[in-house]
């Protein structure tokens, strides 16, 4: 079903499903990066992990489109387990991202900070070609005490979360202003 996307099966070892795609260096990649990501895992029965892994796969193609600046960038989509996806995002830039803490009035700078609450592990590998962004995601496991729910999983996350939620605020309320 993902082929309607035009991603490549890689085989594995031990069967496990990849699948992997380039895009173009562009904004508009970045909404086909995520349309990507979200079909492959409700094709591989993981759809509680389409949400986040949008997410975590939109902020790494955003960075990979301002900042490597090249003309195309490759993301990578790995079936750990059951439970358990990676996403990763190849570009071909060797400066390796830096996590910073965002100022409030800031505009950009706080994807690492997303991409680190909302996942179970992140990282980078220096490639002879550029570098690879990587977050590995676990589908939520109700039966786990509230001080491992992902939402406590980090020290930033509920942090991040109301970020993210006084940002949607300030865009609606804009929106709204320049309506009247």
């Amino acid at each position: 079903m993902v082929d309607v996307l035009a991603g490549n099966q890689i085989p594995t070892k031990d069967g496990a499903p990849v699948i992997t795609r380039s895009f173009l260096g562009d904004a508009v990649s970045v909404g086909e990066a995520r349309r990507f990501v979200h079909a492959a895992l409700v094709d591989w029965k993981m759809p509680e992990l389409a949400n986040t892994a949008e997410l975590v796969v939109s902020e790494l193609a955003s960075n990979a489109v301002l900042h490597a600046r090249r003309a195309s960038f490759r993301v990578t989509l790995a079936r750990l387990n059951d439970d358990r996806a990676r996403v990763a995002v190849v570009d071909h830039s060797t400066d390796l991202p830096q996590r910073i803490d965002a100022a409030a009035a800031d505009a950009h700078g706080r994807g690492l900070a997303i991409v680190e609450a909302v996942s179970t592990a992140w990282g980078t590998e220096p490639l002879n070609c550029g570098k690879k962004v990587w977050a590995d995601l676990e589908k939520p496991h109700p039966e786990l005490p509230v001080d491992r729910d992902p939402m406590n999983s980090s020290p930033l996350a509920q942090p991040v979360y109301v970020l993210i939620l006084a940002v949607l605020a300030a865009v609606v309320v804009s929106g709204l202003a320049a309506q009247h």
